[in-house]
């Protein structure tokens, strides 16, 4: 019962010598003795408590503290140097790389003083992290070498934000680039998410100027070829959204079972990608029917044998 009643003192924040008067009076003389070793115990775990706290709580606190200030620090320094690669006109997407590296440097530094200050020595742990990195690094492949990928197309920089590319073919705007993944926007407004490790080796079109559009129509066989050539050739030269240089080309791409397919390549702005391949397919259809080109469909010869005869 004395044990509990100085457990509860205890408990409650009294003081050990306010609960040992107290429970002096209600223990027989008999179990004094045991009383005042259990007491004698007490207080060395109460003062071995009170000076854990009171030499390690600063040290917590300048912890959370230095933490807090390298934060404020890594944005600070993020956007100068931000705006500075801005007013140097570097690219968008080396300037944010450069800004995540510095921030995240940054932050770490302040981390492992930090650690310093929790009593944590940082070598021992600095030493495992490097082992444990090693290990990780066999079963983290596919997530690391998009990471070394992403470096890669960040400084070779065979396109950037804001350029309409063709990548592992998918054509959309680059709408954002990380060590990760590349992020496009195609022409029909879906977003779409591209490793870069994916990216790397492969063939990359960038149409960030002029982008490449492609006209088909099938004519009859029975059409004068260079008529229906020549009425493509009129609309692409009078078009000013088309580009002049290169060349556009024109010509037969294909002999098809009931048309003829006459192909045209041309460059135009890629703002103006849309309204040029419309404009340019309805003014050949009304030019082919003002010049009496015909575009056949698809046709079948039947042929029906009568056995009986």
């Amino acid at each position: 019962m004395m044990r509990s009643v100085l457990r509860v003192y205890v408990f409650m924040g009294v003081s050990m010598n306010a609960a040992a008067a107290f429970c002096a009076e209600a223990v027989p003389g008999a179990d004094r003795g045991l009383f005042t070793s259990e007491m004698s115990t007490a207080r060395k775990i109460a003062d071995m408590v009170i000076e854990y706290i009171v030499r390690y709580s600063f040290q917590a606190l300048g912890g959370i503290v230095i933490i807090f200030a390298g934060w404020l620090v890594a944005g600070f320094a993020a956007k100068l140097i931000s705006r500075f690669l801005h007013d140097k006109k570097v690219d968008v997407t080396v300037s944010k790389f450069m800004t995540g590296i510095v921030r995240l440097g940054i932050i770490g530094f302040a981390v492992l003083i930090a650690l310093g200050e929790f009593g944590i020595t940082i070598a021992p742990f600095v030493a495992g992290l490097s082992v444990v990195g090693f290990g990780t690094s066999f079963a983290l492949q596919g997530p690391l070498s998009n990471y070394a990928a992403g470096v890669s197309l960040i400084f070779t920089k065979p396109f950037k934000v804001g350029d309409v590319v063709e990548l592992t073919g998918y054509n959309g705007e680059v709408m954002d680039m990380t060590l990760s993944r590349t992020e496009l926007r195609t022409l029909d407004d879906t977003t779409i998410f591209v490793p870069n490790k994916q990216i790397i080796g492969e063939i990359i079109h960038n149409y960030s100027s002029f982008k490449k559009l492609d006209i088909r129509v099938g004519v009859s066989y029975d059409t004068d070829i260079e008529k229906a050539l020549g009425v493509i050739r009129k609309i692409v030269a009078e078009d000013a959204r088309i580009a002049k240089i290169p060349e556009p080309k024109m010509g037969i791409s294909k002999f098809g079972e009931s048309s003829i397919t006459l192909y045209a390549r041309i460059r135009c702005f890629r703002k103006d990608y849309w309204d040029v391949l419309f404009d340019v397919n309805e003014r050949i259809f009304r030019g082919f029917q003002s010049g009496g080109i015909r575009i056949p469909f698809p046709q079948r010869e039947i042929k029906i044998i009568n056995k009986e005869a």
